[in-house]
């Protein structure tokens, strides 16, 4: 009995989950078409220059957010037994392992302003939080999270099968 996850080589270039973050919510880039109807109408005005200096400041903040939050990602995630080993994706390389034992680990999704974030939670501290990005989405989130107790179900049923501890 195994879990394994193994992020895509889609989903472990840095610029490639930002892609698909933005493939996915193609909603967020609407500023974009307002700063350029408001470029292209000349002449300008104080008033105009005022909404296009905070229509370009939300966008860089925006920007800033998104490509703070998609720097770290969930690289691996392989159960064997009660052993979990955890790889952790800074930029586009593994940088971090984590070896885990299964019955301490939880996972949860939790909602942060509107957006889905999955959790690996090891007593009350956050081992990871992995966002929405690249390939995950909350129906991944959600099946990920499903196939996790489902395995750690099967785990503890096998060992009372077997009557260890």
């Amino acid at each position: 009995m195994q879990l394994n996850y193994h992020s895509t080589s889609q989903d472990q270039g840095f610029m490639s989950r930002i892609f698909l973050f933005l493939k996915r919510n193609y909603w967020l880039y609407s500023l974009e078409v307002l700063l350029v109807f408001l470029l292209v109408l000349p002449p300008y005005h104080w008033n105009e220059i005022k909404v296009i200096i905070l229509i370009v400041t939300s966008i860089l903040i925006r920007d800033i957010t998104i490509l703070r939050l998609s720097y770290k990602h969930l690289g691996k995630f392989v159960a064997k037994g009660n052993e979990v080993s955890i790889g952790i994706i800074y930029g586009s390389k593994i940088q971090k392992e984590l070896n885990e034992w299964l019955p301490e680990l939880d996972l949860e999704i939790r909602y942060s302003f509107g957006i889905p974030v999955l959790y690996i939670i090891k007593g009350n501290e956050a081992l990871f939080k992995q966002y929405s990005f690249g390939v995950w989405s909350v129906q991944k989130m959600t099946e990920f999270v499903d196939s996790f107790y489902d395995y750690k179900k099967e785990q503890a049923l096998w060992k009372m099968f077997k009557g260890q501890e």
